[in-house]
């Protein structure tokens, strides 16, 4: 150690009193030289073993993120990935409609884009490299100002810890937000170590990834631990101002380009996109709650935990809190560190609050992903407050983030055919879309390798909400670099005159192979059927289930099955074969459990046989899925009547 940070040393352990008691020196001069203490006293980066946290937490993060089709491009990537390819300006949204984020969409797609097609998984091994070396940024800047290592290396793994942040590796789209974190993290680091020049650049990537960094430049002059002027306050306003003075031109400058490109270019934020009187209608003060509220769910992962697991996580941050009081409350040397850690502990609460207080423009679409940038605030705050007061709460909030971390639940290992989510968008979410798209594309490409002019394709029993994550045309045509590439609607593809023959996939339900393909002309049958099924020509009906059945060559197709069977067995109860039916519709609900022609035979059976509450019982769980079909309702109704025991006799 030199003999300035001996020096800083001795003068940190004489406390606050000692310090303020020099001439020349401001009531803060001690924690500012404990801080220096601390900081001159850690070791060379290399030989920090503190340092190697964030690393090991990104790689954390990456293992439980990852699955088969990880980082799979869908849904916007497809607008991104197209303006790119057709050379589009710097000057728009990057291919959305919304916000002007340039670095985050068209440097990145221009860069990586082939990479993402071609090497999907590579980039969410970039992207879980970034969150470590976004990480690692914190981690020093906090040790170079005066964070002991281990409530650093909690404080800058706290982010990562997130069951949210597997969203920015899984996802080539996160760039945007992992984009922020990244370079408000290198601002911070060049602005620990008074670096003008290249932390303005950096503050002016972030704000060109996504309009939050806007908390970066409020906060980067405030910086805890760094030297403060003595002398007269208009000396310590004049440093301050000198100090914000940088940021406010890069923030000024950056505002006054994006509100000429969003005018220009037509871009719209969030809040546009709001039409709803009522969540209009919502005070400010009402969306800040809302938003906190649920940016402390995501920091704590009580969203995606379950029963007593997430009973006890939720309560755990309380018993901290209150043993913090107690130790407070009883300690006064812990009273006396918690004020040398003030600093960080404010400016901490203040990068959170600020951070929610953006979030609440997009109220009422809450997107977890959105939570890492204000838990850096959040993280801090928590690792300075709990080192201060007791090193030994802190390691209960670690081991209470590792605990949930360890917890959360694994990507989803299939597609259900329907999806209720809590969010509009999360991980899970996510993950489900990406293994659609990605098995999809899969199973094409192997059909039929690129290039492939004039190519045509559809989608059979796809889940209606998931078709957005191909954007259309764009993803066949991004994945086959042709703008003649087109997705047909079902009906258009069946057509017996289209030639070449279009290619036609067909989901199917989780436990077997998800994306099949179907022959065109067994599906032309099939549909041919439900229009004589409809007028009731039950012969002809029953030929064409079969006619289908037999065209239909290519294998794993289990839905397809059920559907041509469930067929048959309308049409067998129309020309009343009764048993035929029932057994027929049994076959088919082997196949596929949701097959609702099927379980209209089997309602029609128990109806004839005045089995009339297994008939109520499978009719309310059809009506769960079509809750308007009048046909079901009407059913609905005469089996209740039916049951009633105020229903007249022989009814």
């Amino acid at each position: 150690m030199s003999r300035e940070a001996a020096r800083s040393a001795r003068r940190a352990k004489t406390g606050t009193a000692a310090g303020a008691s020099r001439p020349g020196r401001t009531p803060d001069a001690a924690p500012v030289a404990r801080a220096h203490a601390v900081a001159a006293s850690a070791p060379p980066v290399f030989a920090d073993a503190w340092a190697l946290a964030p690393i090991a937490a990104a790689i954390a993060l990456a293992a439980r993120a990852w699955f088969a089709w990880i980082g799979e491009p869908f849904a916007d990537d497809f607008d991104f990935l197209t303006h790119a390819g057709a050379g589009g300006g710097w000057l728009d949204g990057g291919g959305s409609r919304f916000y002007w984020r340039p670095v985050a969409r068209q440097l990145y797609y221009r860069t990586l884009g082939g990479t993402m097609l071609a090497h999907p998984a590579w980039i969410a091994a970039f992207q879980a490299a970034c969150l470590a070396l976004a990480a690692w940024l914190l981690y020093r800047t906090l040790r170079h100002r005066g964070i002991g290592g281990a409530a650093a290396a909690f404080a800058a793994c706290f982010p990562l810890l997130l069951e949210p942040a597997r969203a920015l590796v899984a996802w080539p789209t996160m760039f945007q937000d992992l984009g922020v974190l990244l370079f408000s993290a290198l601002a911070l680091h060049e602005t620990a170590r008074s670096r003008v020049v290249t932390a303005m650049a950096a503050l002016l990537a972030a704000l060109l990834c996504k309009e939050v960094a806007v908390v970066t430049a409020v906060l980067m002059p405030l910086l805890p631990g760094g030297a403060r002027p003595g002398g007269a306050r208009p000396r310590a306003i004049r440093d301050l101002a000198q100090r914000m003075a940088a940021p406010a031109v890069v923030v000024i400058a950056w505002a006054a380009v994006y509100l000429w490109v969003a005018k220009h270019a037509d871009l719209q934020f969030a809040r546009d996109a709001v039409r709803d009187p009522a969540v209009l209608a919502v005070s400010r003060a009402a969306r800040f709650a809302w938003a906190a509220r649920e940016s402390w769910t995501d920091a704590f992962d009580l969203a995606v935990l379950k029963g007593g697991v997430a009973i006890a996580m939720a309560w755990a941050p309380a018993a901290i809190a209150i043993a913090t009081l107690v130790v407070l409350a009883m300690n006064r040397v812990a009273r006396s560190r918690l004020v040398g850690s003030r600093g960080w502990i404010v400016w901490g609460v203040a990068w959170f609050a600020l951070t929610t207080a953006t979030l609440a423009d997009v109220y009422p679409d809450w997107r977890p992903y959105r939570t890492p940038f204000g838990a850096v605030g959040l993280g801090i705050a928590l690792a300075a407050l709990l080192d201060a007061v007791q090193p030994r709460l802190l390691a209960a909030l670690v081991a209470l983030r590792l605990a949930a971390f360890a917890l959360a639940p694994a990507p989803p290992a299939a597609v259900p055919e329907f999806a209720g989510a809590r969010y509009s968008l999360d991980y899970t979410q996510i993950v489900r879309l990406q293994r659609l798209v990605g098995e999809t594309r899969a199973v094409l490409l192997a059909r039929r390798s690129p290039p492939a002019p004039g190519l045509r394709a559809a989608r059979h029993f796809f889940p209606p909400t998931a078709l957005y994550a191909f954007d259309g045309d764009k993803s066949i045509r991004a994945w086959y670099g042709d703008s003649s590439a087109h997705w047909l609607t079902v009906d258009r593809a069946t057509d017996p005159g289209a030639q070449p023959p279009p290619l036609i996939f067909e989901f199917q339900p989780p436990g077997r192979r998800q994306v099949t393909m179907i022959v065109p002309a067994a599906l032309w049958h099939l549909e041919r059927n439900s229009t004589l099924v409809t007028r009731q020509a039950w012969d002809s009906a029953l030929v064409e289930a079969r006619i289908a059945e037999s065209l239909q060559t290519e294998s794993g197709s289990f839905v397809f099955a059920s559907l041509s069977a469930g067929k048959r067995a309308l049409a067998l109860g129309g020309l009343e074969r009764n048993d035929e039916a029932l057994a027929t519709a049994r076959e088919a609900l082997t196949l596929w459990p949701h097959n609702d022609d099927a379980r209209y035979v089997i309602v029609l059976d128990h109806l004839r046989k005045a089995q009339y509450a297994e008939a109520e019982a499978s009719l309310d769980s059809m009506l769960r899925i079509n809750p308007r079909d009048p046909m079901l309702r009407k059913l609905m109704a005469d089996a209740r009547r039916r049951r009633s025991p105020w229903s007249p006799p022989g009814r």
